[in-house]
């Protein structure tokens, strides 16, 4: 029972850990960088990632509520709901991400090229309100039940990739795989490749979002939040590097423009289409794997709609009416993207404005707890303070 526990934990953060932002923003920051990036990127995971994912694992561990470092510093509240907010924010662009990818998964075995579909366009408001109610679904069901389906997820997406990228292997991509991850040192000395490192980890991770906290309750107590954060940090790194080596190799000269939605309607289609010669073998595999990004999309967004539907159950209200209450605002915040608004604006203000913001403010919090219990001589012990 404790292995179980243990594992449904691993799962459901791993799920939060390989969104779309893990699988297909990380190959287009390899095509630019090339091997400095995964150096960069391991450095980053390593000084700033780990330290942040544990500390948000032990302060969410032993308080069940949407604010948990409020318990550490007199901000820590208001950096929690900043946190939320954004997070619930980016959960309605994921609304209309996985209406964008469940269309596609229906049409790709008709429709094989590049691009997205001129078809598209008129059905995802429809999907993205079934998505909507499957999330306030999801959002009352057990810690099992959400486990299971990051499970499926999280095994689906890494599976399939694993083919692409045996399928380039096999094609003679060998050159292609060492191309790829080129280490040229001076790459090193730029300051918007440490720039695209922390934002990714920010983003994959979902960092300063309050995502991890609210889901810190169900990880088992024999289960230190030291492992649990290397777990997750080493699952978030093999898959953007299994991504990266499926993809672009494969892919060719097709370029993408660094966000996960482009490169999903452009990298991928390349890559399979490259990878198999037989249409209907391209087609049904195509279908398939935006299938499983379907359900990658689904996940990510459960996982960020997690912290405000904690703060919601707060309020006089029923689990079920908060969580459809939730899901019909993140629906109506995410139909303008379904109908085809960019997101460039939406993703560029909570990835690239506000969630360092977050991160910037959770760093001060903890910053502050550790310099007042140092100050009165006591020993820095997360777990005692969240306890009282």
């Amino acid at each position: 029972m404790k292995d179980d526990a243990r594992r449904q934990f691993l799962y459901t953060a791993a799920g939060a850990a390989l969104g779309t932002g893990g699988v297909l923003r990380f190959p287009s920051l390899c095509q630019s960088y090339g091997g400095a990036f995964v150096a960069a990127y391991a450095v980053v995971l390593a000084i700033v990632a780990l330290p942040l994912l544990r500390a948000e694992l032990t302060a969410g561990r032993r308080r069940a509520d949407a604010f948990p470092l409020a318990a550490l510093c007199p901000l820590g509240g208001a950096a929690g709901g900043l946190a939320a907010v954004n997070s619930a924010a980016m959960c309605a662009c994921y609304i209309a991400i996985t209406s964008l990818f469940a269309v596609r998964a229906c049409t790709f075995y008709a429709s094989a090229g590049y691009g997205c579909p001129a078809d598209i366009v008129g059905a995802p408001p429809v999907i993205a309100a079934l998505v909507a109610i499957a999330l306030a679904f999801f959002l009352t069901r057990s810690v099992r039940t959400r486990s299971a389906a990051a499970r499926i997820a999280v095994l689906l997406q890494g599976g399939l990739t694993a083919v692409l990228a045996v399928r380039g292997l096999a094609e003679g991509g060998v050159a292609r795989f060492a191309a790829v991850f080129a280490f040229e040192p001076w790459a090193l000395a730029s300051p918007g490749l440490w720039l695209s490192a922390l934002g990714q980890a920010l983003l994959s991770l979902s960092l300063a979002a309050g995502v991890m906290p609210s889901l810190a309750p169900s990880m088992p107590r024999r289960l230190s939040s030291v492992r649990a954060a290397a777990a997750i940090v080493g699952a978030n790194f093999a898959g953007g590097l299994l991504a990266a080596a499926a993809l672009l190799p494969l892919a060719g000269g097709f370029q993408g423009d660094g966000g996960a939605l482009e490169n999903a309607f452009v990298l991928c289609p390349a890559a399979i289409a490259a990878a198999f010669c037989d249409v209907r073998v391209r087609g049904l595999f195509g279908s398939l794997y935006y299938a499983s990004l379907t359900l990658t999309s689904f996940v990510s967004a459960l996982s960020l709609a997690r912290p405000a539907f904690v703060w919601a159950c707060r309020a006089p209200l029923s689990r079920r009416s908060a969580a459809f209450m939730l899901s019909a605002l993140l629906c109506a915040l995410g139909m303008p993207f379904a109908m085809g608004a960019s997101f460039d604006a939406a993703d560029g203000l909570c990835c690239n404005v506000v969630a360092p913001v977050c991160a910037a403010l959770e760093g001060a919090c903890f910053l502050y707890y550790a310099l007042t219990t140092a100050k009165r001589g006591g020993k820095i012990d997360l777990w005692k303070i969240l306890n009282t």
